[in-house]
């Protein structure tokens, strides 16, 4: 029951981590990218200024980063989206490792715990006198089996809320994509008229 506890706890921590980051994430990105497409738009020259004061969202970080990639044409510009879009995912997958060891292991640790409690409930059976000891061995049974619920019940708390990051980094992704697909139209296209 500790290794289950254990686990329970740093899953526990991570989750509530993730929870907080997805909250202000979403709660900062409902319209700053259009605002950036705007300030763009709007005033060029004064653009990355603009970025570094509101670097707090992954749409400026974006492109603050392919603007000091200083890139020469179209295929750069995409190339440096793209390293920059691996890494915002591995940003936004932060525990993905834990909650997938969380899943794969509890209920592990609760069959272990099982396991190890029934081999203690046997160990009250006397052999030789008949319903002696019913109360210990029926108690550790029950006790055996309280650590797997528990293990299942951590793996399926954590399936769920894994699932939900999951398709929140998804959701961001592709909304990513989006963003920098219409950056890049826009950007080309005043490049090409200024020239």
């Amino acid at each position: 029951m500790w290794p289950l506890l254990f686990l329970s706890i740093i899953t526990l921590a991570c989750i509530i981590e993730r929870i907080i980051f997805w909250a202000k994430l979403s709660k900062k990105n409902n319209r700053i990218s259009n605002l950036i497409l705007e300030s763009y738009e709007n005033n060029s020259n004064q653009f990355l200024e603009f970025l570094k004061k509101k670097n707090n969202n992954p749409y400026s970080q974006i492109l603050i980063n392919i603007f000091n990639m200083n890139f020469l044409n179209e295929k750069d510009f995409e190339k440096g989206l793209e390293i920059n879009l691996i890494n915002k995912n591995k940003e936004f997958n932060k525990y993905g490792n834990i909650f997938n060891l969380t899943i794969a292991i509890s209920p592990l640790l609760g069959l272990l715990g099982t396991v190890i409690g029934l081999m203690n409930s046997f160990s009250f059976i006397d052999l030789g006198s008949v319903g002696t000891n019913t109360k210990e061995v029926t108690g550790g049974i029950s006790e055996a089996l309280v650590s797997t619920a528990y293990g299942l019940i951590i793996a399926i708390f954590t399936i769920s809320f894994s699932s939900y990051f999951n398709s929140c980094k998804r959701d961001e992704i592709i909304a990513l994509r989006e963003f920098a697909v219409k950056f890049q139209i826009l950007f080309f296209s005043k490049s090409s008229k200024q020239k």
